[in-house]
């Protein structure tokens, strides 16, 4: 009983975190402490799904009691949405978020069309890449398959569902 009351505070602490934070979130939270940029916030994840994983005798993947994509499809669709979340941030700053998403569906088309088609046997992108490029070399590398609207772009940069 004893083992079952601490997987059930762990399974209602790991809830109420579900209840706040989308799975994109948690790529961006795993991405931060890959990093070495870990914040009390992103402790604090990484405690509560280290405490699911161990409370379940390791039963459940580390990934599912982290949040994380564990299929290849989601998680290569994960990492492109971070890549062009980075890249929508690094557009002009006085342009409305609409504007930007517009402007990163041009860029991603042109850079589809010119850049990707020179780079794609790349490992990493040429070292005179611009940050912009260097973010879109990652998002085309994790999966070709890159919205190019406006709208997807727009749905993808505020954590909305798209197909």
């Amino acid at each position: 009983m004893n083992r079952l009351g601490a997987v059930l505070r762990v399974a209602a602490s790991t809830a109420s975190v579900e209840e706040k934070a989308l799975p994109q979130e948690e790529f961006e939270r795993a991405h931060r402490v890959a990093s070495g940029q870990i914040g009390a916030e992103d402790l604090d994840w990484l405690s509560k799904g280290f405490a699911a994983f161990l409370a379940n005798g390791g039963a459940l993947p580390l990934e599912r009691c982290l949040r994380l994509p564990w299929k290849e499809g989601a998680l290569r669709r994960a990492c492109r949405d971070y890549w062009l979340r980075r890249a929508w941030k690094l557009l002009e700053e006085d342009l409305s978020p609409w504007r930007r998403s517009e402007v990163l569906a041009t860029t991603v088309r042109a850079f589809s069309s010119r850049q990707w088609a020179r780079w794609r046997s790349l490992q990493v992108p040429p070292s005179d890449a611009t940050e912009l490029e260097m973010a879109l070399f990652q998002a085309f590398r994790a999966c070709e398959r890159v919205p190019a609207t406006g709208m997807q772009i727009h749905n993808i940069a505020h954590h909305r569902r798209h197909s």
